[in-house]
């Protein structure tokens, strides 16, 4: 798990994502830099934030509970 330093909110706000993009633009300025290199998804609790998170990293992001699922779910 990672939680790139300096980066403690999306700032997606909901709705606000749509009519205020800068919003999470500026949140986000430094998650690209923060996030290791081969990293390949990202996990969050809330869909707003999924969205703003994909859209600034470059990085398909999806709800935990897709992770939690892979993890659980047996294989062969």
């Amino acid at each position: 798990v990672v939680v790139p330093d300096r980066v403690g909110c999306c700032g997606v706000a909901g709705d606000r994502i749509f009519f205020f993009p800068e919003l999470n633009e500026s949140a986000l300025s430094e998650l690209r830099d923060g996030l290791p290199a081969g990293c390949r998804s990202g996990y969050s609790s809330s869909r707003a934030c999924e969205i703003g998170l994909s859209l600034q990293s470059g990085l398909p992001y999806q709800s935990i509970a897709y992770l939690v699922d892979r993890c659980t779910t047996r294989k062969g």
